[in-house]
């Protein structure tokens, strides 16, 4: 609890009333003096009060990237039978903060908190803190309030276009029709037990003494692995652009309907698609560390289009990322 600039003029004049009373020995004075000296006390009573049996929940809808706003929902809840007065509502990386003019007694207030995550990673019990000044603003106190539950926070997104524009082009020079799930027939072959007899091409079959199944075609070129680089030495600045990118890729392949493959130094998520997918990749690089464990790099470059996301062209995987389609260095960027 701290003294407001009020309530410094406040108490100055109290030291003042009080020197002038013990001269004078006016009763007058005195009296005045108590009431200021009980105007002090009943300020400072009341403000705790005022505070008192206050608990704050916090929620978050959606993903959160670092550097972006988010929007929380605070609910205050008051546990007593008095209302709550005047309060302000304030966190580390809010924009602004939150002011409530009342809470009746047993009652709760909702409001919306813009905050920005400056880094990303796992924030755990975030502090947040109530403020009030009520009644007379003589003194304004603070109180630290745990919020329960963990924030997940996504690396920065980026601005990755033009990189893809340039993928785009290196895939379809190498576009390699393969065996798979796709639209388009690949080939044909003898019916085995167990297919799908709606893959039975009967026009073909009918030529023959045997059934012909379809085989579909998957483009191979379409599958997308994303090799970041997070080895030893230590280069934070630099590996903090990679793990942007590698986020921001991945992002932007998996919404257009790519299989995408993610590969690192300890970690590893293998080809899949959509949302949940994609939660799983930006998981991982929401917490990843650079590490001295070498990666499991059997698969690069084998199997659909790979880009590799180095921190630099002197980095320990410039080797192997030799083989992959496109090599990034993040310390052009």
């Amino acid at each position: 609890m701290k003294l407001t600039r009020e309530g410094k003029r406040f108490l100055l004049a109290a030291v003042l009333i009080a020197v002038a009373a013990i001269n004078t020995g006016n009763n007058l004075i005195y009296l005045i003096l108590s009431l200021m000296l009980s105007f002090i006390a009943l300020s400072y009573l009341i403000l705790r009060l005022n505070l008192a049996k206050l608990v704050l929940e916090v929620s978050i809808e959606g993903p959160v990237f670092a550097e972006e706003q988010v929007r929380i929902e605070l609910r205050m809840h008051n546990n007593k039978k008095v209302p709550v007065y005047s309060v302000i509502i304030t966190a580390e990386d809010a924009v602004a903060p939150v002011y409530c003019a009342q809470i009746s007694g047993h009652g709760v207030f909702r409001e919306k908190m813009v905050l920005v995550f400056r880094k990303r990673g796992l924030y755990g019990h975030r502090d947040f803190l109530v403020q009030s000044g009520f009644p007379f603003i003589l003194f304004r106190k603070s109180m630290s309030v745990n919020v329960s539950g963990q924030v997940l926070v996504y690396p920065k997104l980026r601005d990755v276009r033009e990189m893809q524009e340039v993928t785009a082009g290196r895939q379809e020079e190498g576009v390699v029709a393969v065996r798979g799930r796709g639209d388009e027939v690949h080939s044909l072959r003898a019916y085995q037990h167990g297919d799908d007899w709606r893959r039975i091409h009967w026009k073909a079959s009918a030529k023959l003494e045997g059934f012909l199944i379809r085989e579909y075609a998957e483009y191979a070129s379409q599958k997308i692995t994303i090799l970041l680089d997070n080895l030893l030495p230590h280069d934070d600045m630099h590996f903090e652009t990679a793990v942007s990118i590698a986020a921001s890729l991945a992002k932007q392949y998996v919404e257009a309907g790519y299989p995408v493959r993610f590969i690192a130094a300890g970690k590893s998520m293998p080809f899949g698609s959509g949302e949940e997918h994609l939660r799983s990749i930006l998981d991982i690089l929401a917490v990843i560390n650079q590490e001295e464990e070498d990666a499991d790099l059997s698969g690069i470059g084998q199997d659909g289009f790979s880009i590799a996301i180095l921190k630099s062209a002197q980095s320990g995987l410039r080797a192997v990322a030799a083989s992959a389609d496109l090599v990034i260095h993040a310390d052009t960027l």
